[in-house]
């Protein structure tokens, strides 16, 4: 199955604060120091589910951060009388600050959006539904909107095509106008029959899920499914697996 690794870049930010500083302050400074830019390579062959999770959880969680720290600064810029001017002067600069990063952030999700919702349609009918809130918040998202909403979606979509993939899912779908009883394997491949004589395959493709009718598979796959149902005892059964 093809997938492509995503990477979104990460920006440091850099803050000046009002005095006093506080220990939250100084450890938070550290913390964005540390972050560095994330080397990016696309490739069409496959989707690093981990290595995205963790990169837009890091800038969501930084950017929660970074607001967080800025409305205690603005609470607190009038209370010292003597470093007033100076205060609001730093103010002004934490705030072009943080909107240089919401910009970046905003660059970083237009850029890879096209991607995401590529490999999106490659999605199986019952992880498209489980992931119709996601899909619907990044249909619906623009430039001009507030990025966190669309990187919470995409962290989420992640999470849930991971869980997808690390597991075998049985449902009932519709295929070419009968009901049919359909297995996943993950996301690599799926096996389907209905209740008289038919069976067959499924593959995901880059507009969907592709069908190819395979009559022969009925016998195993019915023993397979019978033992998943603990109708009879397990056995072993042999089915064509292709995995691009």
């Amino acid at each position: 199955m093809s997938r492509a690794i995503l990477f979104i870049f990460l920006s440091t930010c850099s803050w000046v604060y009002a005095e006093p500083e506080n220990a939250a302050v100084i450890q938070l400074r550290e913390t964005i120091s540390k972050i560095v830019d994330v080397q990016t390579t696309e490739s069409q062959e496959r989707l690093d589910w981990k290595a995205r999770k963790d990169e837009f959880a890091a800038l969501l969680d930084l950017h929660s951060r970074e607001l967080k720290l800025l409305d205690e600064e603005l609470s607190q810029a009038g209370q010292s009388a003597p470093g007033h001017v100076e205060s609001a002067e730093e103010i002004k600069a934490e705030i072009a600050a943080l909107k240089q990063a919401r910009s970046l952030t905003t660059e970083a999700v237009s850029r890879n959006l096209p991607l995401i919702k590529s490999l999106a349609k490659r999605f199986p009918q019952p992880l498209v539904k489980e992931a119709e809130v996601e899909l619907a918040t990044l249909s619906a998202w623009k430039p001009t909107d507030e990025p966190r909403d669309a990187l919470r979606s995409i962290l989420a979509l992640i999470t849930k095509a991971e869980q997808f993939n690390r597991r075998f899912t049985r449902t009932t779908e519709i295929r070419e106008g009968r009901e049919v009883e359909v297995l996943y394997l993950g996301l690599a491949q799926a096996f389907y029959m209905d209740r008289k004589d038919q069976a067959g395959i499924g593959q995901p493709g880059a507009d969907g899920w592709v069908w190819k009718a395979k009559p022969e598979i009925r016998p195993d796959l019915t023993a397979a499914l019978e033992s998943l149902d603990k109708k009879r005892p397990p056995t072993m059964v042999t089915l064509p697996l292709e995995i691009r």
